[in-house]
């Protein structure tokens, strides 16, 4: 079996795990709804730049360079077509569901879930690629996706939420330490990789908490169960035809669609709620291709691995 898949394999039971004690964790009470957003904040604002910083802070080849221009821009085509694949998929259903679902279909939930993915079976180096891979889909969400939800969009809001995201304002620190050479010294550089290290046991046990409160009636629902098979099946498959005769880097091209066949973006719930949509079928949906994509996502894996290596 090819050594990406194994690692895949074995990250899949160790993220398992931590989801299953993020479920024991809200059955006895200590996740609960009224706890689980500062979780989810230092999670997203301390944890997950963390891991970002600590992979920007050591030297950078220029193989490294173009390959992050490369990703970003995979990045981009990818959130386009998905997005015209979920309009064609999705035209018909109500205005309140056809949001959530053209979102979700455009974003995959490549920071929360893709991210400790990535850093376990790929090292610093992976999540220095799966950083830059996830500027474009920032962008995208504050700007084209809020237009899903609400016709007059805030105009303000996409500063706030893209220029000024901890996410982002990591990577320009990056940026710096790329292109200067600097690195951070000493116990700095040990204090930041220990926050990093947080983040896949609290991503993943607030992922489980989650499908704690999930309706299992939801599993056959006919519209979540297709934008879970786009997501999490159809949409990776479809890129790994498309950029396999483009002979890219083995590393860059797993990783990119590897991120690609993550679940429903986490953030859609929240913003179907405050902007009108309807978050409790988004929470949904959200909740049932995360639940598939722990089997899922190493199958794609294989899968990919026979396209590249044939």
């Amino acid at each position: 079996m090819n050594e990406i898949v194994q690692r895949m394999i074995s990250t899949q039971f160790l993220l398992f795990l931590y989801m299953f004690c993020g479920v024991i964790a809200s059955r006895i009470g200590i996740i609960q709804k009224d706890n689980r957003q500062p979780l989810v904040r230092l999670l997203m604002d301390i944890a997950m730049p963390m891991m970002v910083l600590s992979a920007f802070n050591k030297p950078t080849s220029m193989e490294q360079m173009k390959a992050s221009i490369v990703i970003m821009t995979l990045a981009f085509v990818g959130c386009v077509i998905n997005g015209l694949l979920g309009w064609l998929a999705f035209r018909k259903v109500p205005k309140e569901k056809r949001s959530a679902l053209l979102y979700m279909s455009m974003f995959s939930n490549a920071g929360n879930a893709g991210l400790p993915i990535i850093s376990l079976v790929f090292g610093s180096g992976g999540v220095f690629l799966a950083s830059m891979y996830l500027i474009p889909p920032r962008i995208l969400q504050w700007t084209v996706g809020i237009s899903f939800f609400v016709k007059n969009k805030e105009k303000n809001a996409w500063v706030k939420n893209v220029l000024l995201n901890p996410m982002v304002v990591v990577v320009y620190i990056g940026l710096i330490l790329m292109f200067t050479g600097w690195q951070i010294p000493g116990v700095f550089a040990t204090a930041i990789d220990s926050l990093a290290d947080m983040t896949a046991p609290l991503s993943m046990m607030l992922i489980g908490a989650t499908l704690a409160d999930m309706d299992l009636r939801m599993l056959i629902d006919k519209e979540i169960l297709k934008m879970s098979f786009l997501r999490l099946i159809a949409f990776p498959l479809l890129f790994t035809l498309i950029l396999t005769p483009l002979k890219l880097d083995r590393t860059t091209m797993n990783i990119c669609i590897i991120l690609l066949a993550m679940p429903a973006a986490s953030n859609t719930a929240s913003i179907a709620e405050r902007y009108g949509g309807d978050y409790e079928f988004a929470s949904a949906c959200i909740s049932v291709s995360t639940l598939l994509s722990v089997v899922t996502v190493p199958i794609i894996t294989w899968m990919i691995q026979r396209f590249i290596n044939a």
